[in-house]
């Protein structure tokens, strides 16, 4: 099975499970809203959603440095030759990766802390809260990091979005 094949794969999975978490935190709180307003409140339903969402802003975080969808300031870019974009963007994949490694270290001692503390309302450790953050982060490593070895190949792919 080639790379393409398996990053492909993986993005699908990337993306699937990005889908399935935000229409769960979607129906989780209009369950909630109907629950509270027609029948008995659902105690636990707010914390799972909370918790979701924390999971959709960091798998979110993968899906737009894959797809080069931060914001961005481009006043300097757009003036820019050829050259200077390419270091520019070397640049701007080197910060995000160094991040990403700090993302990385600071998330696993975070998930380790958290291995024996429960959640209030849910039959999970907060551990599994924090998982998300040195999963996304290793994540997001990859995909920078196949941007540049693009880069270095000569195999540019432009993604900027334009809106």
């Amino acid at each position: 099975m080639s790379i393409e094949r398996i990053s492909r794969a993986a993005l699908k999975v990337l993306h699937g499970t990005g889908i399935v978490l935000f229409v769960g935190m979607c129906l989780l709180v209009l369950a909630q809203v109907v629950a509270r307003k027609f029948f008995e409140p659902l105690v636990w339903s707010e914390e799972l959603a909370r918790y979701m969402f924390i999971w959709v802003a960091f798998l979110g975080w993968v899906i737009a440095n894959q797809r080069k969808s931060h914001i961005h300031i481009s006043l300097v870019l757009d003036r820019s030759g050829p050259g200077l974009k390419r270091a520019l963007a070397v640049l701007a994949d080197l910060l995000v990766i160094v991040f990403a490694l700090i993302f990385t270290v600071k998330g696993w001692r975070l998930v380790q802390n958290n291995l024996n503390v429960e959640t209030v309302t849910l039959f999970f450790d907060f551990w599994l809260v924090y998982l998300v953050i040195p999963v996304s982060a290793v994540a997001s490593i990859v995909v920078v990091g196949c941007d540049l070895l693009a880069i270095a190949r000569g195999h540019v792919e432009h993604k900027e979005i334009r809106l």
